[in-house]
């Protein structure tokens, strides 16, 4: 049951808004000084030309011209974003414009009826809604018994515990033949950062551009709305117990460490994200598959 507990509070931690997790203010201030520094980290030039700026959704960005192996990766490739539950129809027209073909929902079933993605309802997308963290419903009171002390440690677990999750979503991004394949979550910087590390790792990407494409999702996210359902459900709860908001404090941002940790774990157990991707399952046709849209195929 520890270790069932430990997936839900990830899945729980996993699925705020940076504005849930930055109740940092109701923690000692020193924790949450520490917090804001680590994850200040700030786009330079030649991250603009992958942002595709919308009005209601946050941290949108490309892979357009990040180096792999055999040369940069196609803007026409992968899109990554947090919660569309906000989008216009000029948004829309957008994500076609970019275009986007495929739309995958990391979210659990609860997320999604909280805020439903508007892109499933357009005919002009494809929709496939996988929970990277196996949980489709969560008891806030229990998830947030056991979790782990950083991020870094919380995305090294996935590894193990949601292998049949990745498993499902990269067979899933291989078997898309045309288009943009978007993939999101709620607050798009920690199940979909994962999936990008692991992207931008196949493809050859050196560590220190992921882990600064990772790091800047802070940045992008600063604007991101408060007004969630669940955001209302994790102050309660803090109220009744200042410890969750001492503990979350330490969950905000995307501090490099974080994905630097991962990255490290990933070449430790797996020799990187191909070795990892063989491991659960994906075959060599299909992990070609992911290279030839990211344009590593030689």
């Amino acid at each position: 049951m520890k270790t069932r507990h430990t997936e839900l509070a990830l899945a729980l931690m996993l699925s705020l808004p940076m504005a849930a997790t930055a109740v940092a203010t109701d923690a000692p201030q020193a924790v949450a000084a520490k917090t804001t520094a680590s994850a200040n980290v700030k786009p330079v030039a030649a991250d603009a030309q992958r942002v595709i700026p919308l009005q209601g959704a946050w941290n949108v960005r490309t892979f357009a011209g990040l180096q792999g192996r055999h040369g940069p990766i196609p803007a026409d490739a992968f899109v990554r974003t947090a919660d569309l539950g906000r989008l216009t129809d000029a948004d829309r027209d957008a994500l076609v414009a970019a275009g986007v073909k495929l739309d995958i929902d990391l979210r659990t079933a609860d997320e999604e009826a909280q805020s439903p993605d508007l892109l499933a309802r357009d005919d002009r997308f494809d929709y496939q809604r996988i929970s990277l963290m196996g949980t489709e419903k969560m008891d806030l009171q229990k998830m947030m018994t056991s979790f782990p002390d950083s991020l870094g440690e919380a995305y090294v677990q996935w590894l193990g515990h949601s292998q049949p999750q990745f498993k499902q979503v990269f067979q899933r991004i291989a078997a898309q033949q045309d288009g943009a394949v978007l993939f999101h979550c709620t607050a798009g910087k920690d199940r979909t950062g994962i999936i990008a590390g692991l992207l931008l790792d196949l493809a050859g990407v050196p560590k220190a551009e992921i882990v600064h494409n990772y790091a800047i999702s802070a940045h992008y996210l600063e604007g991101q709305p408060k007004d969630s359902a669940m955001n209302a459900q994790i102050m309660a709860l803090i109220k009744q117990n200042p410890e969750i908001g001492r503990k979350m404090a330490g969950m905000a941002g995307t501090a490099p460490e974080n994905m630097g940790m991962f990255l490290d774990a990933l070449y430790e157990q797996y020799g990187g994200a191909e070795g990892y991707l063989k491991s659960i399952g994906l075959s060599d046709a299909e992990i070609q598959s992911l290279q030839a849209r990211l344009g590593q195929l030689g």
